[in-house]
């Protein structure tokens, strides 16, 4: 996994993540065309966010969806079982290609990986539906505040 660190920009909102060269996934082979995911613990902390990467690229959507499920599935259970199973279950029912899903304090993207470039790609679709947000107090709040898992589609 990729573990990215960015300072707060503002005291509210959704936090934004940067890129690090440190971990070049090009040089093991894991380069687009296809599909991967990421995940971000408290995105709307008042500090750091880090947002974390597959390092894989999955040639079809379906494949990485599966991924992201097993991972929310046995690596969320611990901390907190009741939000892992409704985002277990709200990516079994999520069909979009790309889409955020926010669960408590957790975000996680599903992304395209354009030819040549790697799961990093996630950090510019990140950071382009954290703009979309914060442009919406209302919808931020929303989300902050759900007691759901919130899956939001983009096109």
């Amino acid at each position: 996994m990729l573990k990215l660190d960015a300072p707060m920009d503002g005291p509210s909102g959704f936090r934004t993540v940067i890129s690090n060269d440190d971990y070049p996934e090009a040089q093991y082979g894991y380069t687009g065309p296809g599909w991967s995911w990421m995940w971000v613990n408290s995105p709307f902390a008042l500090s750091f966010v880090e947002g974390q990467f597959t390092r894989r690229v999955f040639k079809q959507y379906q494949t990485s969806h599966r991924d992201l499920r097993s991972f929310v599935s046995e690596s969320l259970a611990p901390n907190d079982p009741r939000w892992s199973k409704a985002c277990a279950a709200a990516l079994r029912d999520t069909t979009a290609q790309e889409f955020i899903l926010v669960c408590s304090i957790w975000a996680f993207a599903s992304f395209e990986v354009r030819s040549g470039r790697s799961a990093e790609a996630g950090t510019a679709f990140y950071n382009g539906w954290v703009a979309a947000m914060n442009a919406d107090p209302q919808a931020t709040y929303a989300l902050q505040r759900s007691e759901r898992p919130t899956v939001v589609v983009m096109s």
